[in-house]
């Protein structure tokens, strides 16, 4: 038996920039997108004295804050081996073929990622939730996984989903 929470909330959103590397020397245009981020989390139990397996409100401000960090920004991937991104004091270079951006550096946010794709943001998402849920709730042992869905646009969504038990 399992429980599975679900924190899907409107303030759950980002808007950014980005752009997906299709290969070597080939993007797609610079675009935007308008982000939901829906949150899953699978206890295995629940405190029988209180009927819940969390105060859900203990969870809620660690997702708004880490999709404020995203939030109209341009997003580029720090780990791809296609783009090469350079910074200086006030400005970021990106470069993937004969493409050539540049962007002020307080609207870049350049991520620990090989894309800017619903999988990688999900993931990254994910394995940044995972250990600041458990140690938020307390209830580590008790937790079987996390999901977390990115959707990009209506209807086109993807979900990493993250055991917690070890």
């Amino acid at each position: 038996m399992s429980f599975r929470i679900v924190l899907e909330k409107e303030n759950f959103k980002f808007s950014c920039s980005h752009f997906t590397i299709l290969g070597p020397h080939h993007a797609e245009r610079l675009h935007g997108h308008n982000y939901y981020v829906r949150l899953e989390i699978v206890a295995n139990e629940i405190d029988q004295a209180l009927g819940m397996a969390f105060d859900f409100n203990l969870i809620k401000p660690l997702v708004r804050d880490m999709v404020a960090g995203l939030d109209e920004m341009v997003l580029l991937p720090g780990n791809s081996p296609y783009l090469k991104v350079t910074s200086s004091p006030t400005s970021v270079a990106a470069n993937l073929g004969t493409k050539n951006y540049l962007f002020p550096i307080e609207d870049v946010c350049i991520l620990p990622i090989a894309n800017i794709t619903s999988e990688e943001l999900a993931r990254m998402i994910a394995m940044e939730l995972a250990p600041r849920i458990a140690q938020a709730i307390l209830l580590q042992s008790k937790l079987n996984k996390i999901v977390v869905t990115v959707e990009e646009t209506r209807g086109q969504a993807v979900a990493f989903e993250m055991d917690l038990l070890t």
